[in-house]
């Protein structure tokens, strides 16, 4: 949390790990980061899979951002002012977090930072990582899988997008952050997408650092600009 009064800009964050494993401390580097640059950064955790199926996860941190909404006078956070950021699975729950189509404007956040976002699972019909995420494989359930992907949820007052994806990514193919970047240029929405050139997935997230300052960038342009009537996600 950033020193002074506030109230600041805060950021939901937002672990990886196939929606079944790792832990918030994956992404403590990048919550200090978005803190020294004054945003109230929330290390986010959520129900895991396969014990949990979808939409569980999406549940939590949507109720993740409602209590940070509810408790923002002592976070010292603006409740208009609540982005999210993660990177693979984490990705692709911020990313659900920052498209609504036609859900209450109090679900969605302001800005989202997504690397390596699983936006498309059509993609990948029989993926042996989403399908126990799920629950039950895409032949069995391909209008769920579906409304599970955040690149068919895109409308004009979704939240700005920050995509960043390594070039050489073959567990979340590049094809998925252009997918979704398609979806948003067609819905009008404010978006950016950073290529980080030769990195795997792994190597993306590891060797993160250019794509971090950009996307800091990005933030504050979004998240420190005067907000317009209708931008908050709070009407």
């Amino acid at each position: 949390m950033p020193e002074g009064p506030g109230p600041f800009p805060g950021m939901l964050v937002i672990h990886g790990g196939g929606w079944s494993a790792r832990r918030p401390s994956d992404m403590a580097a990048i919550a200090k980061a978005l803190a020294r640059r004054g945003y109230v950064a929330l290390n986010v955790t959520y129900r895991l899979a396969p014990e949990h199926l979808y939409p569980a996860a999406v549940d939590d941190v949507r109720e993740a951002l409602h209590w940070a909404r509810a408790e923002a006078s002592r976070l010292k956070l603006d409740p208009a002012r609540v982005g999210a950021w993660g990177y693979s699975a984490g990705a692709h729950l911020a990313a659900m977090l920052g498209v609504a189509d036609g859900e209450d404007l109090g679900d969605r956040v302001t800005a989202v930072v997504a690397g390596g976002t699983p936006a498309d699972f059509e993609m990948y019909p029989k993926s042996p990582i989403i399908t126990p995420f799920m629950g039950r494989t895409f032949a069995e359930a391909p209008e769920e899988w579906r409304a599970a992907s955040p690149v068919n949820h895109a409308t004009p007052d979704d939240a700005a997008f920050f995509l960043y994806h390594g070039t050489k990514d073959v567990l979340v193919e590049p094809a998925q952050a252009e997918r979704m970047a398609a979806a948003l240029a067609k819905a009008g929405v404010r978006h950016q997408v950073f290529w980080q050139k030769g990195r795997g997935h792994v190597t993306a997230f590891v060797f993160d650092g250019a794509a971090v300052r950009a996307a800091l960038t990005f933030l504050d342009s979004v998240l420190r600009a005067p907000l317009t009537a209708g931008a908050s996600g709070l009407n």
